[in-house]
C-alpha cells in the first residue's frame, strides 16, 4: 500500500460514499459535481497537482487544463487521488475505489460506473463529448502521456440540460493492496480457504453482520487482517 493511503487512513464518508444530493448526467458524466483540486500520486513515485474528476462511462480520470479537459492516457501508471478536501481515490483492479476506511491490510470503498443496460434501454448516449480539442500543448502531467477529449464550458452547459445518468455503485473491499472483492458473504469466500469459510461463517453469526453497515464491514475487514498478517491469506 502506497503511503499516501496511510495519511488518510480513517475518512469521514457515507457507505455509499458520494454526495446524495448529486446525481451524474448524460451530459456531465462524472463521479463528482464539479472538478475537485488534488493530487495525483504515480506507481513510480511522482506525483503532480490537477484538477480531477472521474468519468463512469469510461472510469477515466479526467482533469482540466485551461477550457479543456484532458485525461491520463495510461490509467495504470495511477496510484492513488487525494483531493483537498480529503476524498481518497485508488486506482485498483482498473477501478477508481472511493475510499471510505481502512484497517490495517483492508480498504473499504465504493465503485462507480455508468449502467449501460439501463442507459440502452432509455436511448442514452452517455455523455458523447461536445467538442474534440487536437491539442497535446498541456503544461501538467507531461511525462504521463496525455490528450485532450472535451471543451471544459461546453461540458459544464450541458450538466443540468440532460437526463439523470442511471449508475451503479457498489461497495467493494480491497485486501493487502492486491484482491478486491464485493463486500459481501460470497465475495469474502472467494478469497478463504474451506477451514477459512467455516471460520468466517461463524464469524457472521456470532457478530450478525449486516453488509450495508460500515461498523458491520469493518468488522469483516479486521476479520481478514487476522489471516494477512499471519500469511494464511492466499491471494
Amino acid at each position: 500500500m502506497k503511503k499516501i493511503l496511510f495519511t488518510a487512513m480513517f475518512i469521514c464518508a457515507t457507505i455509499a460514499g458520494y454526495t446524495q444530493e448529486y446525481e451524474p448526467t448524460e451530459g456531465w458524466p462524472y463521479l463528482f459535481k464539479d472538478f475537485k483540486e488534488a493530487i495525483v500520486y504515480f506507481n513510480d513515485g511522482k506525483a503532480e497537482s490537477a484538477s480531477v474528476n472521474v468519468h463512469l462511462a469510461y472510469n477515466q480520470l479526467q482533469f482540466t487544463d485551461q477550457d479543456n479537459i484532458m485525461v491520463v492516457r495510461d490509467a495504470n501508471k495511477i496510484d492513488s487521488v487525494v483531493c483537498e478536501d480529503k476524498t481518497v481515490l485508488i486506482n485498483r483492479g482498473n477501478k477508481y475505489v472511493h475510499v471510505t476506511y481502512k484497517t490495517q491490510y483492508v480498504v473499504i470503498g465504493t465503485t462507480s460506473e455508468c449502467d449501460f443496460n439501463s442507459l440502452n434501454d432509455g436511448g442514452g448516449a452517455y455523455g458523447s463529448p461536445t467538442t474534440t480539442a487536437s491539442t497535446q500543448n498541456i503544461a501538467s502531467f507531461s511525462d504521463h502521456g496525455n490528450m485532450a477529449v472535451l471543451r471544459y464550458r461546453e461540458t459544464v452547459e450541458n450538466k443540468y440540460n440532460t437526463r439523470t445518468l442511471p449508475t451503479i455503485n457498489r461497495t467493494v473491499l480491497v485486501v493487502n493492496d492486491r484482491a478486491i472483492c464485493h463486500a459481501s458473504k460470497r465475495g469474502v469466500n472467494e478469497l478463504l480457504t474451506s477451514q477459512q469459510k467455516k471460520e468466517f461463517n461463524k464469524f457472521l453469526k456470532e457478530n450478525k453482520i449486516k453488509w450495508k453497515s460500515i461498523d458491520s464491514l469493518i468488522k469483516v475487514a479486521q476479520f481478514l487482517d487476522q489471516y494477512i498478517a499471519n500469511d494464511s491469506l492466499i491471494l
